[in-house]
């Protein structure tokens, strides 16, 4: 069975990280310039970015492990 991505617009990935841990210093500007520097896929649903919540983890755990 196919797994359906968890797509979150910028604002609420973040909200989602933030709850998950409150202390996290991965701020909305850090996610938007990783989008734009084609770290992080997206999909446009008109205007706005939406994002794969799993591909956000893993580039956190890649990216902020591996420093």
């Amino acid at each position: 069975m196919n797994k359906i991505p968890r797509m979150r617009t910028i604002s609420a990935a973040i909200r989602e990280i933030k709850e998950s841990d409150p202390n996290s210093c991965f701020t909305e500007h850090a996610l938007r310039k990783a989008i734009l520097t084609k770290h992080i896929p997206t999909v446009m649903a008109g205007k706005k970015y939406l994002v794969d919540m799993d591909v956000v983890y893993a580039y956190l755990e890649n990216n902020f492990l591996a420093a």
